[in-house]
């Protein structure tokens, strides 16, 4: 359509359902489901809502059959329902209201539909609403007019009063001669791909296709697993949905990163949140803190849960990190110490391990000198024999004492900012984190315990997933949401740090220390703003994050929220988003900038464009390309024959992992489970046949066994 033909058109049609108003229900169907509900409730009927939910898909057909025009109302409808269940006519009269009244109630406006009526009611401008639909058009208005897209002048007409349906192109045709206008004067908007566009456009009407109320790849996944209860899955991708609708956002980059919000990244940390109220509930946890920088969302979902929901619990947002948690901890350079103090990045080098201790290399110049560093070699990446040294040197007691000293300072801090935060005041607490490994809980609970604010049952940690199970502090409890460390599953796969710590991306920069000013103790940022994660679109993914929750807790209730039907929802969509994202989401989130390392000294993208040039590279180099790329990203940002290296690589690293769990689970019995994994191995990358891995994990144990039982 042009500009000038839209200026001609004088008259504008809409289709109703799924263009101008919209279900909270993922299928007009699903209604059905929830209105048998309510006709038990009422004793109208005493089946179950999916035998209801059926018969009335089929008393419609039925009623169409029997139709002349295949046009039907829904008297007409009732009228065959009566006959199946025996209903007086004041029941069947009561049962069409009571849909009526449920249709009213689960209807919301398309934003983008009602801001486009609203602007041409603001020109005068004629607005008809056609469609093919079994309610009667007083009821419709009325729908209409409850959000504000109706005025007067405005006119209806629906196909089971008028005996004529878009679909045929007669209700059309009779919109047309009612109005004595030719059909390019018409502009028609609609989402049903035949009778609103293909007929619309067949008989000459401009067209304005409108598609975006249809469910996309993830709310299908939802609304089509029927392994969950149709209430819970149709009212949580029907709240995906209605949330993707809200966006306001105009450029493309920051659209993709809302609507992912809306579909993947909310029902997922929605899921985990709930639970973690739920547990705390169970066990009487008056408080949570929410770790920064991943707990800032968090801690938001947490709030609208509460104020919804009426979990009495206090929520905090707390500020800290692995590195204003590890050194206030130290009071010796230990096993304990060494392993987070030497955890080695791609790039490690003497000045780095002096920023992890606060302090410059220049302050233990000459003990470094003593072991070997000179001040020429502080900014090298150190090989792995100069790393060793570097571990036996800061056994020195001159580095020690300076570390211990220090330390102790920056630990009186700490303790001020937790008793602040009201630790120690008596009130039961616990803490909530994304993951990985607990260190931080750790080194968390050491400085309570130092400061004697270490409560007697331990410091419970909720964790989206552990990758490993480290000795924890004294009594602690670290307990895991979706990755268990225990367990032998492909949740390891969907677990990617990475890119789940980017889906909980904060504002702000990482806690570095705490200082006192005046009579409070504050947080020092390493940056108070994320300017590189603002600038990307961090608002936006929050913002969409906590419209979903606000949406989903008005539409089911906590107890309908089971556990299991997250960990299913969450793994469903996590599985698609991260080895099977499309073109624009690899665009989108493979451009969002990410550091793998504590200090956050260097940055990369989550999955990097390569050139063919970096493909030659790959090739000769299994170490080019970072374990913590997202592979599947880069496959989609790279060109044609670079994808085709970097597949094969994803397809090792895939094949290798599966291996890895096969030799666990055939370590531990599960020999079913092995040879699963096993296969799996081989279908990722069947050159892992003639790899040593594959065969010094014992995978071919299982194959054996599998043959000797034959």
């Amino acid at each position: 359509m042009t500009i000038e033909s839209t200026k001609q058109a004088h008259h504008h049609s809409f289709d109703v359902f799924d263009t101008a108003l919209t279900r909270i229900w993922a299928k007009p169907t699903d209604l059905f489901w929830e209105l048998g509900n309510r006709l038990k409730q009422e004793d109208l009927i005493t089946i179950s809502s999916d035998i209801w939910s059926q018969l009335r898909i089929e008393a419609e057909c039925k009623a169409r059959q029997l139709s002349t025009t295949n046009e039907v109302t829904l008297q007409e409808i009732y009228a065959q329902l009566a006959e199946s269940l025996n209903w007086t006519e004041i029941d069947r009269e009561k049962a069409i209201h009571y849909e009526i009244q449920l249709e009213r109630a689960s209807l919301r406006p398309v934003p983008a539909t009602q801001l486009k009526i609203q602007e041409l009611h603001q020109q005068n401008k004629l607005i008809a609403y056609l469609s093919d639909m079994y309610l009667p058009s007083e009821a419709i208005r009325g729908f209409l007019e409850d959000h504000q897209i109706w005025e007067d002048g405005d006119v209806i007409h629906v196909s089971n009063e008028v005996g004529l349906h878009k679909v045929s192109g007669e209700l059309f045709q009779y919109y047309l001669t009612q109005h004595q206008i030719k059909a390019s004067q018409l502009i028609h908007t609609g989402d049903n791909l035949y009778s609103d566009i293909k007929v619309a456009k067949k008989l000459g009407i401009q067209v304005q296709p409108f598609v975006q109320t249809h469910l996309n790849r993830y709310e299908q996944i939802i609304a089509d697993n029927e392994q969950l209860p149709i209430r819970f899955r149709s009212l949580l991708a029907g709240a995906n949905r209605l949330c993707r609708l809200h966006c306001q956002e105009t450029e493309l980059h920051r659209r993709i990163i809302w609507d992912t919000a809306a579909n993947v990244i909310a029902p997922v940390f929605f899921g985990f949140v709930h639970w973690v109220l739920e547990e705390a509930k169970s066990e009487g946890i008056q408080r949570l803190y929410f770790m920064a920088r991943d707990g800032q969302i968090l801690g938001k979902i947490a709030k609208i849960i509460c104020r919804k929901w009426g979990y009495d619990i206090d929520c905090q947002y707390f500020y800290g990190s692995r590195q204003a948690f590890h050194f206030p901890s130290i009071q010796q350079i230990g096993e304990t110490e060494q392993e987070w103090l030497f955890d080695k990045p791609p790039f490690f080098s003497v000045r780095l391990v002096c920023d992890r201790v606060n302090i410059q290399p220049e302050q233990i110049a000459d003990a470094l000198t003593r072991h070997g560093f000179p001040i020429e070699i502080w900014d090298k990446n150190l090989t792995e024999e100069e790393f060793t040294l570097l571990k036996a040197a800061f056994q020195d007691r001159e580095i020690i004492d300076r570390i211990v000293d220090l330390a102790a300072v920056y630990r009186e801090k700490a303790i001020g900012y937790f008793k602040q935060a009201g630790i120690g005041d008596g009130k039961s607490f616990a803490i909530v984190d994304s993951g990985w490994t607990g260190r931080s809980q750790r080194s968390f609970s050491k400085i309570l315990a130092i400061g004697n604010l270490y409560p007697p049952g331990g410091v419970a940690g909720f964790y989206f997933g552990l990758e490993r199970r480290i000795t924890p502090f004294s009594t602690d409890r670290l307990i895991p949401y979706f990755l268990d460390p225990d367990a032998i599953t492909e949740r390891r796969s969907l677990s990617s740090s990475p890119i789940l710590e980017l889906f909980l991306a904060a504002d702000h920069g990482s806690t570095v220390r705490y200082e006192k000013q005046g009579d409070r103790y504050i947080p020092i940022l390493r940056s108070e703003k994320n300017e590189r994660g603002i600038k990307w679109g961090v608002s936006v993914q929050q913002q969409a994050i906590l419209d979903f929750t606000e949406r989903l807790t008005d539409h089911l209730q906590p107890e309908e929220c089971e556990v299991k039907y997250f960990h299913q929802i969450t793994e469903d969509l996590l599985r698609t988003f991260i080895h099977s994202p499309n073109k624009k989401e690899a665009q989108v989130f493979g451009d969002q900038p990410f550091s793998d390392q504590q200090l956050e000294n260097k940055f990369h993208d989550l999955a990097p464009a390569y050139s063919l040039v970096d493909g030659f590279k790959m090739i000769f180099d299994k170490h080019y390309v970072s374990d913590f790329v997202w592979l599947p990203g880069s496959i989609q940002r790279s060109p044609p024959l670079t994808r085709s290296v970097l597949g094969y690589i994803k397809g090792l690293r895939d094949s290798l992992n599966y291996a890895r769990s096969a030799q666990e689970a055939y370590l531990v019995g599960k020999e079913q489970l092995s040879w699963d994994f096993a296969k799996k191995a081989v279908q990722s990358c069947p050159v892992i046949l003639l790899s040593r891995s594959f065969i010094r994990n014992n995978v071919s144990l299982v194959m054996r066994s599998k043959l000797f039982r034959r």
